[in-house]
Formats: C-alpha cells, structure tokens, sequence
C-alpha cells in the first residue's frame, strides 16, 4: 500500500508545481494588461494636460501632467520587465515587440516632461520658449505613435503569437 501512494503523492506535488511555474511569455502576457491600462491612463491625463493648457489652466495642466508623468513611469517600468522577459524567452518576435514598447513609452513620457517644462515659460509669458517645448512634446508624440504602428505591424505579422 505505501508503494503505491508514494508515486500518488509525488505525482500530485509534480502537477501542483508544474501549475505553479508560469513561462517568460506567460510573464509578459501578465503584464500587457498593466502596461496598457498605465498607457490609457497616461494618455488621458496628457490629453487633459494639453487642454488645459490650451484654456490657460496651468496649475491644472501641470497637475495632469504629473499624473501623466507617473503613469507612464509605472508603464515603463513593466514595459522593461516584459523586455527582460522576453530576452530570457529568445523569441525574437516578443524582443522586438517589448523593445518597441520601452520605447514608445520613453517617447511619451518625454512628450509629457517637454509640456511640463513649456508650462512655467506659459506662465511668465515668454511664448516663445513655451512653444519651442510643446513643439518638442509634439514631436516625442509623433515618435510614439511610429513605435506603435510597428508594435501593431509586428502582431498582425504574427498573428499566432499574440492573442
């Protein structure tokens, strides 16, 4: 009797351990839901951000931007953990996706530290610096978006990878 519940029990503790062991792909999946809802958040406060100051609501926009700053930081940092995992996975295609993301998410948030700093300049009512920096936010936006459609392009190219 003891010989067959030893191979029982360890057969048991086998199958509970292999549940317990979530793959490097597995991981980055975990964390895509974070990444985004950091970036939804991000946008939105940055969206909010410049709309206030298109009104002239500075202290609002600078508090939107400090919003929009910490989301993308948190963002980032799971953005960067999904590349560490993806470099542990050797897959190629989730490298080139994390490291695309790390990217598009650096490209906003030095978007949003570029309207940050127009904003004492909008203040003191010098224009042409505070335009020189939105330029700037403009710009680090519109790179963003580039690292985003070559997110997207890479998961319609790679359909089976990415659910």
């Amino acid at each position: 009797m003891k010989n067959k519940i030893l191979p029982l029990i360890l057969i048991i503790f086998i199958v509970a351990l292999s549940g317990c062991i979530q793959s490097d792909v597995g991981k980055i999946n975990g964390l895509s839901s974070t990444i985004n809802e950091h970036l939804k958040n991000g946008d939105n406060y940055y969206n909010t951000a410049a709309e206030d100051i298109n009104s002239f609501s500075l202290e609002r926009a600078l508090t939107n931007c400090n919003s929009a700053a910490s989301e993308f930081k948190l963002a980032k940092s799971s953005a960067e953990e999904g590349l560490k995992y993806a470099q542990n996975s050797k897959n190629t295609v989730f490298i080139e996706y994390m490291g695309y993301a790390v990217t598009e998410i650096e490209a906003r948030l030095n978007a949003t530290l570029q309207l940050q700093q127009a904003i004492p300049y909008l203040q003191q009512k010098n224009n042409t610096t505070a335009n020189n920096h939105i330029t700037l936010a403009n710009s680090y936006m519109d790179r963003s978006m580039e690292y985003k459609a070559k997110k997207d392009n890479l998961v319609s190219q790679n359909p089976s990878k990415f659910k």
